[in-house]
């Protein structure tokens, strides 16, 4: 079971090269956090970086939104998205700016390409989960922040792509358990750091630490905490799946408590597997 205390996230800041959340990420964070944040400075602070503005652009534009009209005032953009959006999806697209392929012994590029699936899938996932109060652009940045440490360890242990090997090879343990055995910290623990430093919501941060912990499900839990989790582990077992035709470890074990969680059938679920496949290929469902 991962845990982390201060003295430990103390040796990370001090022995590890982590990224340091951008400024235009910070600021608008801040805006966002006040009692009543201001539109205004928010769409000021978007519209301040051209690359994070288009980011919000796509969005509103796309054809899931279902405007009938092509946005393109990045204030009325806000207004439609709502704050919280613009918030994940700023981190969403700033996360990407602070690594760089040369300081990784691991194709970023891939990575990216895997996490945006993770992300879309626990998107398209939520959409069928029962409580209405879980949101589902935590559930996208779940996706895309939950494995973050990975790019974390390859920028800090030049070894790093050989354990990711060893990892896809065995499938009686987990990537954490390699990584414990060989390094002072593992890719969750670094995740945690980062995602609790950038200051996502605690249930998110809390998700990417004990995201390889079999046992979560077993402890007593918030149902959103059940929840997140739960449609995290779906969302790594279809793409995995459909990428190396078979599941993730310790799947066997996790399946019933999991679909228990999210109140599915077994059907259901092999469902979502099927539609999981024209999600991976086409990138919508």
């Amino acid at each position: 079971m991962q845990r982390i205390d201060e003295q430990l996230l103390s040796q990370l800041e001090a022995g590890f090269k982590l990224p340091v959340k951008p400024t235009a990420l910070h600021l608008l964070q801040e805006e966002l956090n006040r009692p009543e944040p201001c539109l205004d400075t928010v769409s000021e602070l978007v519209a301040a970086d051209v690359a994070m503005s288009a980011a919000i652009l796509r969005v509103v534009n796309s054809p899931g939104f279902g405007q009938n009209q092509e946005i393109a005032d990045i204030k009325y953009a806000v207004i439609l998205l709502g704050l919280n959006t613009i918030s994940h999806i700023a981190s969403r697209y700033l996360i990407k700016q602070v690594f760089r392929q040369e300081a990784c012994c691991i194709s970023l590029a891939r990575f990216w390409d895997t996490a945006t699936e993770i992300s879309r899938l626990c998107s398209y996932l939520g959409q069928g989960v029962r409580n209405k109060n879980i949101q589902v652009d935590n559930l996208q940045t779940l996706g895309l922040f939950h494995d973050i440490g990975i790019p974390m360890m390859a920028m800090n242990f030049p070894d790093y792509v050989h354990v990711l090997n060893e990892a896809n090879d065995n499938i009686n343990v987990s990537l954490t358990e390699i990584e414990d055995k060989r390094y002072p910290c593992n890719h969750a623990i670094l995740g945690f750091y980062m995602a609790h430093s950038w200051h996502l919501p605690n249930i998110l941060c809390n998700t990417v630490l004990r995201h390889h912990d079999t046992e979560f499900l077993d402890e007593q839990r918030t149902e959103e905490e059940r929840i997140y989790y739960s449609v995290l582990k779906v969302a790594e077992n279809i793409a995995h799946y459909h990428k190396r035709f078979r599941n993730i470890n310790y799947w066997s074990s996790l399946q019933p408590k999991v679909l228990e969680t999210l109140g599915w059938e077994e059907n259901q679920y092999q469902n979502y597997l099927e539609a999981g496949e024209s999600l991976l290929i086409y990138g919508s469902s």
